[in-house]
C-alpha cells in the first residue's frame, strides 16, 4: 500500500480561485497541498474584469502592489445602439472597499503572481502535473488518490476544495447536479497585443443588432474583442488570422503577430445544486458558470475562496464548528445565482438581433435619461448587487440596534484609510489583521476608533487538547476622517468583523453578549469574549 501523505486541506486546481484559496488558507495557519493536472498555470487570458472585492483579496494576499501596474484601474462601460448611437455610459459607484469598483486585468499575470505567493508560503505544497483520480470521504477525513509522473499516491486531508473548473471531475464524481442551461449563442473571443496609444477607461458594448461586439481595453497594448458567431459560420474559419483581421478592421488595424488568442466559446448559466458533500467543497467554476457580460465569473470565485478559507481553517484548528462550514453554501450560492441571472439579462440586451426589439430597447434606454432614479441606477452600475448575508454566520441585530447600523450586518466592511497614533495613514484592513476583529465606536464622535484583534490562544499557540483558542490579542486606536462609518460614529456600538471582512454583528453594550452567544454556534470561543473584552487596554 502506498504511503499516505497527510495535510490539512487539499486544493484541486491551480487556476486563480485555487491559488487564492491556497494562499488564504495558509495565512490562517493550516497546511495546504495544491495540485494541478497541467504542467503550470494557464497562459490564456480568460477572465478580464476584477471588482473591488477581488482587489481587496489580492491586497490581503499581498500581491496587489505588483498586480495593479498591470491593470487598467477604475473602468466603466459604454453601450451603443443599433445605429451606433451612445445609449448609456455607466461607471461603478464610489469605491467603498478601498479599491476601484471595476478594473481590467490580465489573467496570466494574476495567476503568476498568485503562484509566486504560494511558493513563498511554507505551509503550501504545490504540485503540478498531478491529477486527482478518486475521492473517498470518511467520518473524520477524506482520502484522495493522486496520479503524477511517479504513479499513484493517497493524500489524507481534513477537507478538499475543488477548484477544478466548469467541467469539474470532482463534481462529476460526487454526482452533484447543475441547475440552469447552456446559452445557444456562441461568441468569438479574440485577445490582441500591440494596440497603440493610451486606452480609454471604458469597455464598449456595440449592440448593433447584426453582429454585436464587445471591446475591452487593457494596459501594455492589450485589448479584447468579442464578436457574436453568426448562423452557418465555422469556428475554425472565423478564428483564422485572416478572418480575425477582417473582424477587427472597423476598430483598428492589426497584423497576425498581434493576435494573442482566438477561440469560440459557449456561455453556460449553471449553478451547482450543492456546494458541499461531506468534507468536499466546490468553488469557482466548479460551483457556478455564468455568461461573461457582467464580468462576474472570476469575481464570484474569489468571493468563494475568501468565504470558505477562514471557515475551513477554523474547523481544522478546532474553533469552528461543522455548522460554520455549512454556512459557505448558505452565504455564497444565493449571490452566485443572482450574478448568473444578471449576466444572462445583460447578454439578452447585448445579443439581441431582432430589428423590432432592438429599436424598442434603444428607445427604452434612451428614455431613462428623463428618469433620474433609473438613470442613476444604470449609470452607477447599481445592478451589480453586492453580497448581503441574511442567513449564515451572522447575528440578528434585533430592534435595539439602529436600522442604519443593523444594515451593515452581513455586508462587507468598508475599508477607508485610517490614521494610526504615529500619524501614518494605512488601509483599515492592515489594522484588522487576518482573524476576527472588533471595531468599537466610542460615544465621543471625536475620539479614535478602537480595533480589537482576536487571535489564537492569546499568543498564537495551540491548547493542550489540540484545539486552538480565540482570545483578544491587542488593540489599536485609529482615526477615520472619511465619514464612511457615519451610521455608527459616536454610538458606543461595536461591529464584530469576520476574517473575510464581512460584518457578523452590530451590537450595543446591552446586546453584545447575546450576539457573541449567537455566533458561538459557529465559533464557540466567541461566547466567552465579552467577559475579557474590557480588560484589554490599547497596545498601540
Amino acid at each position: 500500500m502506498d504511503k499516505i501523505i497527510e495535510t490539512d486541506v487539499l486544493v484541486i486546481g491551480a487556476g486563480p480561485i485555487g491559488l487564492a484559496a491556497a494562499n488564504l488558507l495558509a495565512d490562517q495557519g493550516v497546511n495546504v497541498m495544491l495540485v494541478e493536472r497541467h504542467a503550470g498555470t494557464s497562459d490564456e487570458p480568460r477572465a478580464i474584469s476584477a471588482t473591488d472585492e477581488t482587489l481587496r483579496v489580492m491586497q490581503q494576499i499581498g500581491i496587489l502592489d505588483r498586480l495593479a501596474p498591470e491593470m487598467l484601474l477604475d473602468t466603466g462601460a459604454r453601450y451603443f445602439g443599433r445605429k451606433e448611437q451612445l445609449l448609456a455610459e455607466v461607471h461603478p459607484a464610489s469605491p467603498r472597499l478601498g479599491q476601484p469598483g471595476k478594473s481590467q486585468f490580465d489573467q496570466p499575470v494574476m495567476e503568476s503572481l498568485l503562484l509566486e505567493a504560494t511558493r513563498a508560503r511554507p505551509l503550501i505544497d504545490v504540485r503540478f502535473s498531478t491529477e486527482a483520480f478518486r475521492i473517498t470521504d470518511g467520518p473524520e477525513h477524506v482520502d484522495t488518490v493522486l496520479i503524477d509522473d511517479d504513479g499513484k499516491h493517497t493524500v489524507r486531508s481534513k477537507w478538499v476544495v475543488a477548484c477544478d473548473g466548469g467541467r469539474s471531475p470532482v463534481r462529476s464524481q460526487l454526482g452533484i447536479p447543475m441547475e440552469g442551461s447552456t446559452q445557444v449563442q456562441k461568441w468569438i473571443v479574440v485577445d490582441i497585443i500591440n494596440t497603440p496609444g493610451d486606452p480609454e477607461r471604458f469597455s464598449e458594448f456595440h449592440c448593433n443588432g447584426t453582429r454585436p461586439v464587445v471591446v475591452v481595453p487593457g494596459v501594455n497594448g492589450r485589448r479584447r474583442y468579442e464578436f457574436m458567431l453568426l448562423p452557418g459560420e465555422d469556428a475554425a474559419a472565423v478564428t483564422s488570422p485572416e478572418a480575425i483581421i477582417r473582424l477587427i478592421a472597423p476598430f483598428q488595424r492589426i497584423a497576425p503577430a498581434d493576435i494573442r488568442r482566438a477561440a469560440v466559446y459557449v456561455a453556460h448559466q449553471r449553478v451547482a445544486l450543492n456546494y458541499r458533500v461531506g468534507h468536499v467543497l466546490l468553488a469557482g467554476d466548479a460551483a457556478h458558470m455564468m455568461p461573461p457580460f457582467a464580468g462576474q465569473a472570476l469575481n464570484a470565485g474569489i468571493r468563494d475562496a475568501a468565504n470558505l478559507a477562514w471557515k475551513i481553517a477554523a474547523n481544522v484548528r478546532g474553533n469552528g464548528t461543522d455548522v460554520l462550514v455549512d454556512t459557505y453554501q448558505a452565504e455564497r450560492r444565493p449571490h452566485a445565482v443572482d450574478m448568473v441571472r444578471l449576466s444572462h439579462r445583460i447578454g439578452k440586451v447585448v445579443m439581441n438581433v431582432n430589428p423590432a426589439l432592438t429599436a424598442i430597447r434603444d428607445a427604452a434606454i434612451t428614455a431613462s435619461g428623463i428618469m433620474p432614479a433609473a438613470k442613476a441606477w444604470l449609470a452607477g452600475m447599481k445592478f451589480l448587487k453586492q453580497p448581503h448575508f441574511t442567513d449564515g454566520c451572522v447575528a440578528d441585530p434585533g430592534t435595539a440596534v439602529p436600522k442604519r447600523a443593523a444594515a451593515l450586518v452581513g455586508r462587507s466592511l468598508s475599508q477607508p484609510q485610517v490614521t494610526l497614533p504615529s500619524g501614518d495613514a494605512v488601509p483599515l484592513d492592515t489594522v484588522l489583521g487576518t482573524g476576527w476583529a472588533l471595531l468599537h465606536f466610542p460615544h465621543d464622535r471625536r475620539a479614535p476608533l478602537e480595533v480589537r484583534q482576536l487571535g489564537i490562544d492569546g499568543s498564537g499557540t495551540v491548547a493542550n487538547d489540540g484545539g486552538a483558542r480565540l482570545a483578544l490579542t491587542g488593540s489599536t486606536s485609529v482615526t477615520d476622517t472619511s465619514g464612511v462609518f457615519a451610521a455608527v460614529a459616536g454610538s458606543g456600538m461595536t461591529l464584530v468583523v469576520r476574517p473575510d471582512r464581512y460584518v457578523a454583528a452590530a451590537t450595543t453594550p446591552g446586546t453584545e453578549q447575546a450576539a457573541f452567544e449567537e455566533l458561538a454556534a459557529y465559533v464557540p470561543d466567541l461566547a466567552g469574549l465579552r467577559q475579557v473584552e474590557t480588560r484589554l487596554p490599547a497596545t498601540r
